[in-house]
């Protein structure tokens, strides 16, 4: 049995998640910081110029006298961001394709290719201000301004593989006359997308935009939120302080299991959709565990995570109504990877570790750290983990695989001295190792004046 709670901490730009006991049943637990702003909301943004960018600002070597030392990789190619960009925005989504990567731009999707060439565009009336983690089928469903003061009232969906606009149309109604779609979360998995806001929610399908119904919930209940990817996820709590978390069937849209939350608590976060892995909180944020559950919506086991604290980074979220899309963890069918807190050394340098749990036992496996380095998981690859070693004061960043036993991790792709000014200055962004590319893609510009970065990408 695990003590008493550990106090939630807030560090800039991520959560820092503290795990405690959940009043004498099982250890332990997250839960998102209250009272976090909304770091998605770019409406105040719509009108922003779209971006000229054409080649990276340095060409594909990094730029004149950026000579590589020996072992390190290569600058496939870099994108400044938007000029017009003076006062700040958020640009949310970034997706690694077969031979190019997508961002949203503003009011604009721009694939670029292999060499930072721009492959297509798909312009926008306004700016993107919601997007899912995964598109399916090479399709993605979009959110973007609406009319007036709705800074996300519309939706769009795109085709990533032809850069072509397939369909577009109104978000459903928000409610009451006149109110918006604040806070709006985006999932997306099959043929169907979830989307919520601040008092509202809809199901849609991908083919048509169309409303679909999975079916009401009690009286009283309203949906907290969705996740996707391999699965669609949809978690609702009550007046009566009961919760639960709903599995929807892609094809039919209808739920396929229920699993009823223990009373007084309810699902604040999704960190996966397959396997199931989420983390329960009450109403004032107090942990109440994180649960693996099966794929018929039974509970498999609970995280014994003792009293230290994890920080994944799951953004910052006013209104609770995105559930999904925590980066910093990793998942295979068997294992569950979570990032510890930082701590200082004897001589003040940050270490974080990388925790890997036995999600049909919910017992730690293995810890790995590497001395005056974070350690940040990427994917699960087999029984490996891919994870990123952050840039330090003196040293640019690594991508290691660490074996299924743990241990210390194996280098795959050391990135530049000459870039790792720009390498750590993209601290709110996708980290994306796919094909032994690395991408770095930015979520946010300061717009303070000075150069920032938008995509990054390396190779070997």
């Amino acid at each position: 049995m695990v003590g008493a709670a550990v106090a939630a901490l807030l560090a800039a730009g991520a959560g820092v998640w503290a795990m405690a006991g959940d009043d004498g049943e099982r250890p332990a637990a997250a839960s998102k910081p209250p009272g976090t702003p909304n770091t998605n909301q770019t409406g105040q943004h719509a009108n922003t110029l779209p971006p000229g960018t054409t080649s990276g600002r340095h060409g594909d070597s990094g730029g004149p006298g950026e000579a590589r030392r020996p072992g390190e990789a290569r600058v496939l190619f870099r994108k400044p961001a938007p000029r017009a960009l003076k006062s700040g925005a958020e640009l949310p989504g970034f997706w690694a394709m077969d031979g190019y990567v997508v961002k949203p731009v503003q009011d604009r999707v721009i694939a670029y290719d292999d060499h930072g060439g721009r492959k297509w565009t798909v312009k926008l009336g306004k700016a993107v201000c919601a997007v899912p983690e995964t598109p399916t089928g090479g399709k993605l469903v979009i959110a973007y301004g609406g009319r007036g003061k709705d800074g996300c009232g519309r939706l769009a969906l795109i085709d990533l593989d032809k850069g072509a606009k397939l369909w577009d149309r109104p978000a459903p109604a928000a409610g009451a006359p006149g109110s918006d779609h604040l806070g709006m979360g985006l999932a997306q998995s099959g043929d169907l997308a979830g989307l919520s806001w601040y008092g509202g929610s809809a199901v849609i399908r991908v083919g048509d935009g169309r409303r679909v119904s999975p079916g009401a919930l009690h009286r009283g209940c309203a949906v907290d939120g969705f996740a996707g990817g391999r699965s669609l996820l949809r978690a609702y709590s009550c007046d009566d302080g009961s919760a639960g978390l709903q599995r929807i069937n892609t094809h039919t849209g209808a739920v396929s299991w229920t699993y009823p939350v223990r009373k007084g608590y309810k699902v604040s976060t999704i960190f996966s959709t397959a396997p199931v892995v989420v983390a329960l909180a009450d109403a004032r944020h107090k942990s109440g565990g994180i649960l693996a559950l099966s794929d018929r919506g039974k509970r498999r086991s609970a995280l014994e995570l003792g009293k230290r604290s994890y920080q994944p980074e799951c953004g910052l979220d006013l209104f609770g109504t995105k559930l999904g899309g925590c980066r910093g963890i990793a998942v295979s069918p068997d294992t569950f990877y979570l990032p510890t807190e930082l701590t200082l050394s004897g001589n003040g340098v940050p270490t974080s570790e990388i925790h890997a749990f036995d999600l049909r036992t919910g017992k730690r496996k293995w810890a790995a750290k590497v001395p005056g380095r974070m350690l940040f998981p990427l994917r699960a690859d087999g029984g490996n983990l891919i994870a990123y070693e952050e840039p330090t004061a003196g040293a640019a960043g690594s991508v290691v695989s660490i074996g299924a036993g743990g241990g210390r991790p194996k280098t795959l792709l050391r990135l530049p001295s000459t870039t790792r000014d720009e390498e750590a200055g993209l601290a709110s962004a996708t980290r994306i190792y796919r094909n032994g590319v690395f991408y770095l893609a930015s979520d946010r510009f300061a717009g303070s004046g000075a150069a920032e970065e938008m995509i990054m990408a390396f190779c070997s």
